[in-house]
């Protein structure tokens, strides 16, 4: 029987269907996709040196970077292991990207990592604070009960002081180089305040860097706060406009006492206050998160650019391409290093810092097609 239109039709249709099913059974699994993280690491001129890949074979995701007196690095994240609980995540690399031990266990992610003058690794996040040994070997799991910490640091005294929040308040806490607890103090107006990022001064005092929702503000403002060493409140202030988007991007203390800060304000921008806490230098940065200030006072940020790529069959593609930047002291591009790598899926540039060689190191999480079933 010769074929009718409306079966030609028909055939048609079932042979466009087989190949999306074909087409998306070889390109999309069943089961979703995971994450892996990788670290890279350039030299002081843009020169890629090495990169690893952190992959427990579940789906991993790091929050931290930071490197360690041994000239290694500790990254802090999160672990979901197929068909297991959340666990947090610990990682050490030594100073060439190789795996030197890792630590997880259950509870939330880790935020931010740090190393004491010790050799203790300090890593903070949903479930309070973890201290591990030099060999990854746990010496205490702290829970804060409705308490986040976001960030971590050593202190010149051998300790450690780290911010989050504690219900709706923004809170500081310090331990001493005996990892005993001398202060814990809020700050905030009882209206889901909190702190993104802490750093210690020159003489001792602190500089936080956060949020804070203000009365009758449509949105959070970025709020900074300069403590003394007790933890006592010297000033603040906010900046920006209110959004749900504002957060500090990096601090640093500025020549003579003063505090540099980098923030999201649909645009990053960065501000230098003087040690009395008036407005020195203002400036719009054409750059992305994460960006650090250098120690030449130039600017180095890492991104992720995605480029077309072929795909199997009709379906159009693109591959994901992690970048370090770096611009001068007056914002304009120095180098951009294109990483040897690329992404089957998405990424995240997560974390930049800068290393003792005067080098950068850059922490992405990319998302892949994991080999089994989550």
């Amino acid at each position: 029987m010769k074929p009718t239109a409306f079966n030609g039709i028909g055939i048609l249709m079932a042979t466009l269907s087989l190949l999306m099913v074909l087409t998306v059974g070889c390109l999309v699994p069943e089961y979703g996709v995971g994450r892996d993280i990788m670290v890279f690491k350039v030299d002081a001129g843009g020169t890629e040196q090495w990169q690893t890949v952190i992959d427990t074979g579940g789906d991993d995701s790091a929050s931290s970077i930071v490197q360690t007196a041994d000239g290694g690095y500790i990254v802090g994240g999160e672990v979901l292991p197929w068909r297991e609980d959340q666990s947090y995540g610990v990682f050490r690399l030594d100073g060439n990207g190789s795996s030197v031990w890792n630590a997880t266990g259950g509870g939330g992610p880790i935020f931010s990592v740090a190393e004491t003058d010790r050799g203790i690794i300090v890593a903070v996040g949903e479930s309070g604070t973890l201290l591990l040994d030099p060999a990854g070997k746990i010496l205490e799991s702290d829970a804060e009960a409705d308490s986040t910490l976001r960030s971590v640091i050593g202190t010149a005294d051998g300790g450690f002081v780290a911010a989050g929040a504690d219900g709706k308040d923004l809170l500081v806490l310090k331990r001493d180089r005996n990892l005993t607890e001398e202060w814990r103090k809020t700050y905030g107006t009882d209206d889901q305040d909190g702190a993104k990022t802490i750093i210690q001064t020159s003489d001792g005092e602190y500089l936080v860097g956060g949020t804070t929702y203000l009365p009758d503000r449509n949105g959070s403002d970025v709020w900074l706060l300069r403590l003394d060493s007790s933890g006592d409140l010297i000033r603040d202030a906010t900046l920006g406009s209110p959004s749900q988007y504002n957060t500090v991007a990096f601090m640093n203390e500025a020549p003579g006492g003063g505090c540099a800060v980098i923030y999201n304000d649909v645009t990053l921008e960065e501000v230098v206050f003087d040690r009395a806490g008036s407005v020195i230098e203002e400036r719009t940065l054409n750059a992305s998160m994460p960006i650090v200030r250098t120690a030449a006072g130039g600017y180095v940020y890492g991104t992720i650019t995605y480029r077309s790529a072929p795909r199997f069959l009709i379906l159009p593609g693109q591959v994901g391409v992690p970048h370090i930047m770096k611009l001068n002291s007056d914002g304009m591009q120095e180098w951009n290093t294109e990483l040897n790598t690329t992404f089957e899926l998405i990424g995240s540039a997560v974390s930049v810092i800068q290393t003792d060689d005067g080098g950068y190191a850059l922490l992405v999480n990319r998302y892949n097609y994991p080999e089994e079933p989550r």
